[in-house]
């Protein structure tokens, strides 16, 4: 799928209701993410905008085209206690970034990572996760993010200490247990809360 393409995010939707049919979407979890590196001095609007519609913009369009989908599963009410929140109903899970919290560049706990596009970007995706959170709890749709940690992708680099594999299992192991008390929450890939 496209992800900066609706044409292609609505095709995409209508293949996954073909797969699951009248059973709904339990699950989506919105991982496409791009790092268009610039500082103070290079950054340019192209950029910004270009990281805005993967990262922020799409997992937007991406959740609004499975909405039916996540409705439909949500109102069945999924395995164990039905009127449970988690992803056995349904559950938006967009894939953050530490780097996107507002409150950790900020004194002692700012980073040397001045990568404006992508930083934004991904604070936009928090406040994004946020909204949709408010917007899809009467549906029983549990919406969070979740930041998969540092991770040795094309992305992350080599000298990140953590590989995809245990990235994530880690990830799995947190989505598979949240409950109502997750919802709107931003955690990273040990389950813990971060600061937005």
């Amino acid at each position: 799928m496209d992800v900066v393409s609706q044409e292609s995010i609505e095709k995409c939707a209508e293949e996954v209701h073909q797969l699951v049919q009248e059973e709904g979407l339990n699950c989506l979890i919105n991982n496409a993410g791009i790092n268009v590196v610039a500082d103070f001095h290079t950054v340019t609007a192209e950029k910004m905008i270009e990281n805005f519609h993967t990262n922020a913009v799409a997992p937007l369009m991406i959740t609004k085209a499975f909405l039916p989908l996540l409705k439909q599963a949500a109102s069945r009410g999924g395995a164990g206690d039905a009127g449970s929140m988690g992803i056995q109903r349904a559950a938006v899970i967009n894939m953050t970034s530490l780097l996107g919290s507002v409150e950790l560049n900020w004194g002692e706990r700012a980073n040397n990572f001045k990568w404006y596009p992508y930083r934004t970007s991904k604070s936009a995706l928090n406040m994004v996760s946020r909204c949709m959170a408010t917007d899809l709890e009467s549906d029983g749709i549990l919406c969070m993010a979740v930041h998969p940690g540092w991770v040795r992708t094309d992305m992350g680099g080599s000298a990140a200490p953590l590989s995809t594999e245990e990235s994530i299992s880690s990830v799995l192991s947190v989505i598979g247990g949240l409950t109502e008390k997750d919802h709107g929450s931003f955690l990273n890939f040990t389950g813990e809360p971060i600061p937005w």
